[in-house]
Formats: structure tokens, sequence, C-alpha cells
């Protein structure tokens, strides 16, 4: 008696341990999980509740399941930054973020539908101390463990992050003085995830890295809120890193994607690279762990976003600054399946920014 309940203990001691992963490795699997866009030409958010039935009717125009809209969207995010929605799984908070610096935050998220009561929507700003010259704001990511927000900022007189600290409880036309994550010599950083109060980012150029061997050219980096490790860079020729580098972080395995606009950086192989949190702080010419995506169906690859807990990664195409209404899906993205594309209803619907929800059902 007492044998099998030691057994059944050390049975769930490794599930634990094993993180309850699915049988192809993925943390939580791919069910429960919602897809939100926002469409810059009626300022509406589009939401897809299941994102497993949307993959699998895929090759259709497609109508979302509701449309979530206010007045301050229109009137506030005239134009959504790339990679400017993010999503805060932990308190059902949707943020979306210009390319100026104006931030709205969409309070219950998941049950709201059509109208949303002015109660549920806040809007805020970054200061206009601090900027940037010529800059536009780009991709930002929401840390739940630590309610940070991150937020790109690249102008020609330099690239940094903005550092939003308690954003869930921001009130009603707050001002968020500047809180500068950076790198002193970098430029050109458009991408950036967090999670458990580490944050990555991606810079297009920037100073030499390293002392025996120099690298130049794009460059990962991963710190915290308060600044880079020095010596936890990815750069070389053998990261297949190029421009805009949009980022998306698989919190349930501990995977970094990284997008490559093909037509833009001059690339010709696949659009997405793929690199364990675990190498940072290693040799900087790493390699990526695996590469996706088709070179020549997602060349113009803008913007990626993943579901964090569940295997679910989403892209967005973009060309300059015009934005496209197609939606590409990875179901299990490692596992070998190539991206399905949606083309969402109506056919006049542009996307900058998409986020997905892991934690739906």
């Amino acid at each position: 008696m007492i044998r099998r309940l030691l057994s059944g203990l050390l049975a769930s001691v490794l599930l634990l341990a094993l993180g309850c992963k699915e049988p192809d490795g993925s943390s939580g699997g791919t069910a429960g999980v919602a897809l939100y866009a926002y469409d810059s030409t009626t300022s509406a958010i589009f939401v897809w509740t299941d994102l497993s039935a949307l993959y699998d009717g895929a090759g259709a125009t497609v109508a979302p399941t509701k449309t979530i809209t206010s007045s301050v969207f229109s009137s506030k995010i005239t134009s959504l930054a790339w990679g400017g929605l993010c999503f805060d799984r932990q308190n059902g908070h949707l943020y979306m973020v210009s390319d100026t610096g104006t931030i709205v935050r969409v309070s219950n998220i998941r049950t709201q539908s059509g109208d949303v009561a002015s109660s549920e929507v806040v809007s805020f700003s970054l200061a206009s101390t601090g900027r940037l010259s010529s800059s536009t704001f780009g991709q930002a990511s929401l840390d739940p463990q630590t309610d940070t927000l991150y937020i790109t900022e690249n102008g020609s007189s330099g690239t940094q992050i903005w550092v939003v600290s308690n954003a869930s409880t921001q009130p009603q036309s707050a001002t968020i003085a500047l809180q500068a994550l950076m790198a002193s010599g970098d430029s050109g950083g458009t991408g950036v995830a967090s999670a458990s109060g580490s944050v990555y980012a991606f810079m297009l150029s920037g100073d030499p890295v390293g002392t025996v061997t120099t690298y130049t050219g794009p460059r990962l980096r991963k710190g915290t809120s308060s600044g880079f490790f020095a010596a936890s860079t990815i750069i070389g020729p053998s990261t297949l890193l190029g421009q805009y580098g949009s980022l998306a972080l698989d919190t349930g395995n501990g995977y970094l994607f990284v997008a490559r606009h093909n037509t833009d950086a001059g690339a010709s192989t696949a659009p997405i690279e793929v690199f364990t949190t675990g190498v940072f702080g290693q040799a900087y010419d790493q390699p990526p762990t695996a590469t996706l995506g088709s070179a020549t169906d997602q060349a113009d690859l803008r913007v990626i976003a993943h579901a964090g807990t569940k295997d679910w990664l989403v892209g967005l195409r973009g060309n300059g600054a015009t934005a496209y209404d197609t939606i590409y899906l990875w179901k299990s993205p490692l596992g070998g399946t190539a991206a399905k594309a949606i083309t969402p209803s109506p056919a006049t619907s542009l996307f900058k920014g998409v986020a997905v929800d892991g934690n739906a059902s």
C-alpha cells in the first residue's frame, strides 16, 4: 500500500517537473486559445474565440466571432504601432499602443463585446520629455508577472525601450515619465518580448560586440527592466537575424521567435529564427535552434505574436508603412506544420498588431 502511494507520488512529481507537457513536447497544448487583432480601417478589435476552429477553417474569408469598439479607439489609436497590441493574461487586459506613444488599456477584455463601457477603457501616454528625434513607437510587450509594459522607440538619434511600471493601474490621462531601457550605441530597435522579469529586445545595428572576435549588425539582447546584461547578446553571421526583428516568446517551452522581413532584409531563407532562452550568456554568434516559415510565402512578415503557455504562433504581413489583411497561423509551430493563411472579413481590414490569449477558457 505504501509502495503504491509512493509510486503515485513520484509520478506526480515527475509530471510537474516536466511542466505538464503535451505528448508533442509543448506546454499546455493548443486548446482554449483566442486571437485578437486591431483593424485600423474600422478602429475595432476583432476577436476569434477559438483559434483551433479558425485554423481548421483556414482558406476562406472569415468574419470575427465578435468585434469590440469604443470611441476612444478611433480618437487615441489613429495609427497603431507595428506590433502595438499585447495581452495581459493575468489581469485580462488588452493594450493598444499608437505609433505616437498613446496607450489604451481595455479591462475585462475576455467578456467584452460590441461597444465598451467608458469605465472599462483607460488611455494614457508616454511623456514628450526624453523622446528620440523623429521617432516612432513599435512593438509592445506586457510582462504579466511584474505588471510591466515595454514599448520600443526607434528614432534618428538612437533607440530605446520605454518601461511602464504598474501598467494595470495607470489612471486615465496619466503621463508616463521616461524610464529607458537601452544599450549605448544600439540603433534600429523594433522588437521586444518579456515574461517573469526578463526582457528580450531586437536591435538592427550598433557598436561592435566582443573582444577577441568582434561582431556588428543585428543583435538580440536580454536583460531586466533596469538594464541589459552585456554578455547576454546574440549577434553574428550564424544568427540569420535581419530587418525589423519582431519578437514572440513561448514561455511554456522557453523559445524566443524572431521574425525577419525577407524583402527588406534581402534574405532568401526561412523568415523566422527560433532561439532557446537559455543560450543567452553563452557564445555571441549562436545559430538558431530552428527556423520556420516560407521564404517566399511570408517574405513580408512584419509582426508575430505567441500564445505564451499554449502552442500557437501568429503573424502579419507588412510593406513599409502599409498593412494588409492576411493573418498567418502556426499550430504547434516547431512540430513542422506549415502556416495557414486566413483573410478576415470585411476585406478592407488592415492589421498592424495581433495578440493571442492562451487562457481563453
